[in-house]
This record gives C-alpha cells, structure tokens and sequence, in this order.
C-alpha cells in the first residue's frame, strides 16, 4: 500500500478476469463499509473497475473508484472516470423533450405522426408521450435483425425499418420497455428542435449544469479518462464489441461521463432545475395505461417504494458498460450513481446496497412471505424447469423484452442447467405493475441460489422472466 494524494493506493493479487491479477485499488483514508462491499463485488463479479459517487442533499459524501479502466495498461479508475452510461441517458432525452415542450414546439399527446408525416398509419395513435413511457407496443430492436451494429445508418434509413415492425399492442394499452421508441423520440427531437439532439443536450443542459464529461459517445475523439469497455465471453474477459458510429447517436442510450457528472445531474433532478415544476412533475408521474391502472415509470424514470420511502431510477447497458442511478427522495435526498465497465453486471443491486449501508431501512427484502397463491409457484416451477432443459418456446413468452430469441433461451439453460435439482422456490415480493403482476423468488438449487423473477399478464401469461445469480 502507498499514500498517495491523500489516498491509500491498495494492490492485492487475486483470481480474477484475467486469471491472476492484481487488482488496484483507490479509496479514502478512511475506508469504510461501502469500500469493503464494493471489492468484495469487484472480485466475486469480475468486474474490471467501477465507480461510485454517494451524495446527500445535493452534496457529494463520497465517491471513489475501484479497479482498472484499462486492463491492458492497468490504469486505475478514479472519479473523472469516464464511462458509457447506457439507458440512463434516457432521462436527458426525456429532458430535451420537455425543454421543446416547454418552447412550444412539441406536444406530448400530439401524434408522433404530426412530427414524422411518413410514419405507417398504424401509428395514428401513438403520441409522443407513448415514446417517452415506452407505451407505443414499438418493439424493440434486435442487432444482427433488424440493424447491423458494425453498418452506419442515416436517420431516415432507422425509420424505414422501425416503420415496418408491427406493434406488440395497442399504444397506451401496456408498458414494455422500448429502446426503438426512444431512437425514434430522439429523431423526432433532433428534428422539430432544428439541430442534432446531441447538440441540444451540450448546450441546454450539460453547459449549464457544468457537467464537463458529459456527451454523446464518439470513437474518433480524444476523450480523456475514457474507460474501456468489456464483456465475458465463455468465462474469459474480451474487449467490447465495435459499434459503428451512428450507433452511438441514437436516443436510446448514446451518453458517456463520469460519476461526478451523474451526481451533477442527480442534483438538478433534486432541485428541479432547467424545467418548470410541472414539467418535472410529468417526468416523474406514473404512466396510466388505457385500463386505468398505473405503471410505475415516468419519462426516463422507475418508480419504486423502497422500506417505505419513494425512490426514483433507472439502470443503463452499453457496449461493455453498466450504469445505474438511485435517488431516495426526500429533503435530505440520498442518491446513488455506479458506474463499471463490464456488460452485463446488474448494478441496481449494488447500488441499493450501497443505498442500505447509509439508510438500513432501504435495503432488498430477502425473507420469504407467505404464498397465497401456491397454484402460481407452481407453475414457476415448471416454467424453471423447462427453462433449464431449454425447451421454453415463443409462445411461453408472448411479451418478452427485446422479443422471443432461441440463444435467449439456451442462456437461460446455460445457467440453470449446472445448478442441479430445483430444492425450494420462496416467495420474497408480490406486486402489481399496470396490469400485471410480477413476482420474485429465492430459488435454491443444488449447486447455488438464484433470484428469479417473473411477470404475468391478466389471461395469466408470462410477460417477462430474468434469472440472476445472487
């Protein structure tokens, strides 16, 4: 260990992404239990490095990095770290949208055909507040399917294929997640605001905020302190896959920037700068389906209930990169942002731990509840069972995320199949979202315990399903 600018630099040898290898370390003086969590995380999920920035009233309490940015050079991550951060920028496009709302240039139950004339007729309902709460029933879009990710695309070609999707529902009728619906909000924004949404978000709310990392993502540019990327591939660490340039102009999650930067921008959800109150007000309101019921997301942002306390959020995937940002409101508003660079880690977990270190009282149930629909479980039980023989077809998952895909389903085998028998199924959460319901469950196998979750419709069919190691 070396002190260095008033911070203990740790280098420790362990198994990790690259066989052995000496993670770095970068903590305060004071290191405390979130450092301890945080390694621990670091280590156990193979994670290259990670950021975490924790403020408290709009005041950062502490922010740190753990890990490497770079592998090949061991270059240590530190908070002006920059990484991609995934579907969070969702939110500042949401906030373009209502700064052009505000202009008087867009409204939101206006027809998105209003703003795009050549969209198919089956859009006639869609409005532009469908895009913003992923109510369109636009599917979403599958690389390799529906768009190339290493081909570069004009605007007016993305439409052309969107445009020819059929709808999974009747706008306004569900909520599923639609990252087409926000690459089609952001051209819609880039158009009817007279420049490149990019540019808007520069000028209206990264240079006002002073938020000097923040931009739309660009392999050509020299952009200091910029992480890499990476993914695991057959329990081996590789390099990000490339992404061609116009992959990373899309609305849908094309920002990168650094924790210090996400705290900027949590603080100014906070304090509800840039927009008027009521504006703020519709981006953190749940979206009422055309049953009546709600769901909980606004425009960019989850709502949930945790221990009582409302909390807003939203996770984000990139290109060998992960993003969350917690917000527990209240006047002395605690919030959460982790940044790491490595796809596929699920860091909404990690932040609410963290959340649950200062505020216990914020933290996952993890005690079983009384089951008071046995039937249900049951049938839980042998969905998990086909999902481990891979026999799960598409009719099992009529409204799956991102759609029904066959290496979907052998990933699910790959990961339940070693874990042995299926012991015991506990229920830890019941719950309404819209019109459905989704349960979560403790599932113990064999070999290991896993969080299931799954989602049903009315007529009883599953409309989402993840399996998480714990």
């Amino acid at each position: 260990m070396v002190l260095r600018d008033r911070h203990l630099i740790s280098r420790k040898s362990v198994p990790g992404v690259l066989g052995t290898l000496t993670l770095c370390f970068v903590f305060p003086l004071h290191a405390d239990s979130v450092d301890d969590y945080v390694r621990t995380e670091l280590a156990r999920r193979r994670i290259p490095g990670l950021a975490v920035a924790v403020t408290r009233s709009g005041k950062i309490v502490k922010v740190t990095g753990y890990g490497y940015a770079n592998l090949e050079h061991q270059v240590p991550v530190k908070p002006e770290t920059v990484f991609q951060s995934g579907s969070i920028s969702k939110q500042l496009a949401a906030t373009v949208a209502m700064l052009l709302v505000e202009d008087g240039k867009i409204v939101l139950d206006e027809p998105v055909k209003k703003y795009l004339p050549d969209a198919p007729q089956a859009w006639n309902g869609i409005t532009v507040r469908h895009l913003l709460t992923h109510t369109s029933g636009i599917p979403e879009y599958e690389f390799g399917k529906d768009f190339d990710i290493r081909k570069d695309y004009t605007d007016d070609e993305r439409l052309r294929v969107v445009y020819g999707m059929k709808l999974e529902f009747p706008p306004g009728s569900r909520w599923n997640y639609s990252d087409t619906g926000y690459m089609v909000l952001g051209i819609l924004l880039s158009r009817v605001g007279g420049e490149f949404y990019g540019d808007i978000l520069r000028h209206r709310i990264f240079e006002p905020l002073g938020m000097k990392t923040a931009r739309i993502i660009s392999e050509e540019d020299v952009i200091p302190n910029r992480a890499s990327g990476y993914r695991l591939v057959k329990d081996e660490i590789k390099n990000q896959k490339f992404v061609s340039p116009s992959n990373y102009r899309t609305a849908d999650g094309s920002l990168c920037w650094s924790v210090l930067d996400m705290a900027k921008w949590a603080n100014a959800a906070r304090t509800k700068a840039l927009l008027k109150p009521d504006s703020w007000r519709e981006m953190t309101t749940a979206v009422r389906l055309s049953s009546g019921k709600t769901y909980p997301y606004g425009f960019g942002w989850l709502i949930d209930e945790w221990g009582g306390k409302q909390v807003l959020g939203h996770g984000g995937f990139g290109s060998g990169f992960t993003a969350q940002l917690s917000r527990r409101l209240g006047d002395d508003e605690l919030a959460v942002a982790v940044l790491c660079n490595r796809f596929g880690i699920r860091l909404g977990k990690i932040a609410r731990n963290i959340m649950a270190i200062y505020e216990p009282e914020l933290a996952l149930n993890e005690k079983p509840i009384e089951d008071k629909e046995p039937g249900t479980t049951a049938r839980v039980r042998d969905f998990l069972a086909r999902a481990t023989a891979g026999k799960l077809v598409e009719s099992d998952l009529p409204f799956l995320h991102g759609g029904f895909r066959q290496k979907q389903m052998h990933d699910f085998a790959e990961l339940l199949a070693p874990l042995g028998e299926l012991k015991s199924l506990a229920l830890l959460e019941h719950r309404d979202l819209g019109d459905d319901v989704e349960r979560r469950y403790l599932g113990q196998f064999e070999k290991a315990t896993v969080n299931v979750r799954i989602q049903f419709t009315a007529d009883q069919k599953v409309s989402d399903f993840s399996v998480q190691p714990r």
